[in-house]
């Protein structure tokens, strides 16, 4: 019995342990847990503070785009990429453009320039925006305008680039006639001190090709059939070279203007592709150096023969004769005190009626002011009155005739008229104080004469 029981005990401890085995059941396949879906980034608010919907650019002009990103707590966003296409009215991407974080907590892009000769209308912008740890987007709109060189185009079938030396933002001053004869007066000036730096680019288009095979011819088609010239008034003509402008043979017309620092200079042509014959004048006063400000202003100029221009002008471009031709006293000449009466002589292409007359225009300025008299005669000759001499004044008096056609008369009984001829060329004389005379007023004179 206790051998039975001995081998009992042997039989259970002495045994070889099993290895150990999982009691977990399988999962099947179907039922296996789903793996972690990415999460989502916070969303971004993407601002847009420039431009607005209701913001108008010019085509030429630059605009910067301006956003401000914040978080869901409305805190900004200084870590963030932000990009910008921008699509024209036909859905066309014209741009991207990437932005800095700067000043104001802003993002801004670099300037950019609306193309010229673009779709005007309403442009699309979209903004994309990217930090660590939030993205965002966004949408907007701008308006975009055609520049004043857009409109010439269609209007008149020339372009040119807008005149801006200096950074001067140019006004359209003169805007006259139609497609088929016209002229345009556009430019400007920059506030500075005693002499302002100015550019102005003046063209004149008439239809049909006009005979230009000399000086005399050309200045003949300036004074005759041109007549209206200058922003400034002009003193004389010349001199006069054949050259070439781009495709066309064509007179470089130099041209003196009322002060020595008034750079004036005209490129005369004949378009035959357009049929229409041009003149550019272009007038700087204090240049930027080292450039050819006359070539800068006009060498943007091309016509544009696949454009049916019809475009009329706000006002009319009148046809007048051509202006009086002076004589004499020859341009800038001197006189010293009143023993010799200074008398003006012009001449006309034909005697006047009746009814007409010759309105002559005096000038002459006294410290800041420029002071005008205007002189009537039905004779072609003139003296300046005496009182003059004795007039505060800078002793130069500059003069110009235009004949005109008698409407009326004024408080004094002096005639009223409208202008039947061009004004003529602005010449000027000097009369002044013989040594040892002393004027009867201060000197007030700090502006350049002529």
């Amino acid at each position: 019995m206790r051998w039975l029981l001995l081998c009992l005990i042997v039989l259970a401890g002495c045994s070889t342990p099993g290895a150990l085995v999982s009691t977990a059941t399988p999962v099947p396949p179907s039922t296996a847990l789903p793996a972690p879906m990415p999460t989502a980034l916070p969303a971004l608010t993407v601002n847009l503070l420039y431009p607005k919907t209701d913001t108008q650019v010019e085509m030429g002009q630059s605009v910067t785009f301006i956003v401000r990103l914040t978080n869901g707590q409305g805190n900004p966003v200084k870590d963030g990429e932000v990009a910008i296409a921008v699509r024209d009215s036909g859905g066309k991407q014209i741009a991207e453009l990437s932005t800095v974080f700067g000043s104001a907590e802003v993002y801004r892009s670099t300037a950019w320039t609306i193309p010229h000769r673009a779709a005007e209308g309403t442009w699309n912008i979209k903004i994309i925006a990217k930090s660590e740890r939030a993205e965002g987007s966004g949408s907007s709109s701008f308006q975009v305008t055609p520049s004043t060189s857009e409109r010439l185009l269609s209007k008149y079938g020339y372009w040119i680039a807008a005149p801006t030396l200096r950074g001067i933002v140019p006004q359209l001053m003169a805007e006259k006639g139609d497609a088929r004869r016209g002229l345009i007066r556009w430019g400007g000036q920059l506030p500075t001190q005693h002499i302002f730096p100015e550019n102005w680019v003046e063209i004149h288009w008439l239809g049909g090709e006009y005979k230009l095979d000399s000086p005399a011819a050309v200045r003949n088609f300036m004074l005759a059939d041109l007549g209206d010239l200058g922003f400034t008034p002009i003193r004389d003509l010349g001199p006069f070279k054949p050259t070439r402008f781009k495709q066309w043979a064509a007179w470089q017309v130099g041209a003196r203007g009322r002060r020595a620092l008034d750079e004036i200079e005209w490129m005369i042509f004949y378009a035959p592709k357009v049929n229409k014959t041009f003149a550019i004048g272009t007038t700087v006063v204090s240049p930027p150096r080292g450039i050819d400000a006359h070539a800068v202003l006009r060498d943007s100029f091309e016509v544009a023969p696949n454009i049916q221009a019809k475009g009329v002008a706000p006002e009319p471009l009148p046809k007048l004769l051509p202006a009086p031709e002076l004589i004499s006293p020859t341009l800038g000449a001197r006189f010293l005190g009143t023993a010799q009466p200074i008398e003006l002589h012009w001449q006309a292409a034909q005697a006047l009626a009746p009814d007409e007359y010759y309105a002559v225009l005096v000038e002459f300025d006294y410290g800041e002011a420029t002071n005008a008299v205007r002189l009537t005669t039905q004779q072609t000759h003139i003296t300046l009155p005496e009182a003059l001499y004795r007039t505060p004044n800078c002793g130069v008096f500059n003069w110009q005739v235009t004949r005109m056609r008698q409407t009326g008369v004024d408080k004094a009984g002096q005639p009223l008229g409208v202008p039947l001829s061009y004004r003529s060329l602005y010449w000027y004389v000097q009369w002044l104080y013989p040594p040892g005379e002393s004027a009867a007023f201060p000197p007030k004179c700090p502006n350049p004469q002529f």
